[in-house]
């Protein structure tokens, strides 16, 4: 099994950059081997220097070292800006291909990542990363660099006293070993209640005027400190692991130093080694010090960026759910008419044998003509809708568009013919023009405003200092829901596609409003399919074909006129929200 296989996987960016990181690590090695020098030189000055009173190899001695010195801190800085360089490049790296991952993801994948979760790994998981790939960098060649070349220069010197130095390191690496199994658990708990603890951030920030409005602050302010303290106490686990580790280093190395004094003393007093020997001895040992007080440290970063980097590695993975077929046709958009049928078409969210959302559902929506759907809630409307832009997979049966199963069509040649006004009216930070031209940003200012008038938004647009090239709110909060709505079509009508989806798109405007959008479409729009799912019978009226779905099936198709004749499911939807209105005046 390989070591630390998920952070070696994040850093494979720099396989192609090996002369860089091989350069860095000429200049660790360098900058250890002539900071190791120094003691020889303290063994040179006292011995030959201060014990004979010779000046001259005093100053020799005191130059020399701090020329070593010198020329060790400046590989130790040439290697410290090489290190930021692989750490921030490692970070940049994993943002790109980790965004780019996700943005590949399908609806179904989406269900299972909450938004709150991806942010904490595209940045706390990234940022663990980029910290290691920087100590790493800095300190993992030095470190045992430094020990074992430490160990070299006493074997030559005092091999008297070289047990005592591998005591210390077989010690030393038992220690480090046991605690490193414990952290790694340890920053796996702390990462997943970060996630939670973010998820309900992303909530709460998202619905506060909801938590405002039913006063509700207590609640989640409670709800909030649980996910808090349970990301405290998470977060204690592996501080406490990591206080054992300094604390024991210490204690290891001063009794290895008191053995070394008590060892070395006996063996001076027998004229087997030299005091100067001793001298660079205990300098050695401190360089050791030095090295597994920077360990004590690294390694546990390390730890928790392999961690992060298991968390990553999961979300680069993922498979979509919605694959492109290996023999996938390029269509033509210009050369589609819109006509769109669904054969035995059943979904189940939870993959074939789950419970099935729609089931059996069969019709055909002739090129121009418009389709609406309309049921109780959780009939199974939205679900449908979603399968013709391929948001989800049917599980049986399948969908045509001009005869051409749509799971043969590439996912992005399918959605320059198919668009959709979703539900959630979601706007981008940028200007209301850039929002319009969302699906073509070299639409002229004459294409968005014409299907700105189709959505009934130009006069509110219009009315605006700026026009079109006012700025829209992140999640355009500066818009009501309505304005938010119609600015949605617009954006979904300004291509103008071949089959257009509104999925209870016009829920949040008047229906004189509603009329207008739709008398305006129906002119714009003509040659376009239209698909509709709506809560008010008002949107689906004037619908060449109204398909009424209740439990996920279809119980009847027709026009209002032969859906209000013979639907008893219809005319019970019409009279509860049009009842005061009389039948002949919308037949």
């Amino acid at each position: 099994m390989a070591l630390l296989p998920n952070l070696r996987r994040m850093m494979i960016i720099y396989r192609g950059n090996w002369k860089w990181i091989a350069l860095s690590q000429i200049f660790v090695l360098l900058s250890a081997f002539f900071m190791l020098l120094i003691p020889v030189q303290i063994a040179t000055l006292i011995n030959l220097g201060v014990i004979t009173g010779n000046i001259s190899v005093i100053v020799d001695s005191a130059l020399t070292m701090l020329f070593f010195a010198i020329l060790a801190g400046a590989f130790a800085m040439a290697n410290l800006y090489v290190a930021a360089l692989v750490g921030e490049g490692t970070a940049h790296y994993l943002r790109t291909i980790v965004y780019e991952k996700i943005q590949t993801f399908s609806f179904g994948n989406l269900d299972t990542y909450p938004v709150g979760e991806m942010l904490v790994r595209l940045t706390n998981d990234i940022y663990q990363i980029n910290m290691a790939a920087n100590y790493a960098t800095r300190y993992m060649l030095y470190a045992p660099f430094m020990i074992l070349i430490a160990l070299v220069f006493v074997y030559i010197g005092s091999p008297s006293l070289v047990w005592i130095f591998l005591l210390v390191i077989i010690i030393t690496a038992v220690l480090f070993g046991v605690i490193s199994l414990v952290l790694q658990k340890q920053y796996q708990e702390r990462q997943r209640t970060l996630d939670a603890e973010n998820n309900v951030l992303q909530e709460d920030f998202a619905g506060v005027r909801v938590i405002k409005s039913f006063v509700m602050q207590d609640y989640e302010n409670k709800r909030f400190e649980e996910k808090n303290e349970n990301f405290r106490l998470a977060s204690l686990s592996p501080l406490r692991t990591m206080s054992l580790q300094l604390p024991s280093i210490f204690l290891i190395l001063g009794l290895s130093n008191a053995l070394v004094i008590w060892y070395g003393g006996m063996q001076v007093i027998a004229g087997v080694i030299e005091v100067g020997e001793i001298v660079a001895f205990t300098q050695y040992f401190f360089f050791i010090l030095a090295q597994l007080w920077i360990l004590s440290y690294v390694l546990p970063q390390i730890i928790a960026a392999e961690a992060s980097g298991g968390r990553l590695a999961e979300l680069i993975d993922t498979v979509p759910t919605v694959l492109n077929a290996p023999d996938a046709e390029a269509l033509i958009p210009g050369e589609i008419k819109g006509r769109v049928e669904f054969e035995n078409v059943s979904f189940s969210y939870d993959g074939p044998g789950g419970k099935e959302a729609v089931k059996n559902i069969s019709f055909t929506a002739e090129p121009g003509t418009t389709v609406a759907f309309l049921g109780p809630t959780g009939s199974g409307k939205s679900t449908l809708i979603n399968l013709i832009p391929r948001f989800y997979d049917t599980t049986e049966g399948r969908i045509t568009i001009d005869g051409h199963d749509i799971k043969k069509i590439p996912q992005d040649k399918l959605r320059t013919i198919v668009d959709i006004a979703l539900q959630e009216s979601v706007l981008f930070s940028g200007t209301i023009h850039e929002n319009i031209a969302f699906a073509d940003q070299d639409m002229t200012y004459e294409q968005v405003r014409e299907a700105s008038l189709a959505a009934d938004a130009d006069g509110f647009v219009s009315a605006i200092p700026g026009d079109y090239k006012s700025r829209v709110a992140r999640k355009g909060t500066n818009f009501s829901g309505g304005q938010r709505q119609r600015l949605s079509i617009a954006r979904a009508i300004a291509p103008h596609p071949k089959i257009l989806i509104l999925d209870d798109s016009t829920s949040a405007v008047d229906v004189a409003t509603e009329s207008r959008i739709q008398a305006a479409m129906s002119t714009l729009m003509k040659e376009t399919t239209i698909f509709m799912v709506a809560q008010r019978i008002s949107t689906v009226l004037t619908a060449d074909t109204i398909i009424l779905l209740d439990q996920g099936e279809i119980v009847d198709k027709g026009n209002h006129s032969e859906l209000m004749g013979r639907s008893t499911l219809y005319r019970e939807i019409f009279e509860s929200q049009l009842g005061g209105i009389r039948k002949e005046d919308v037949s």
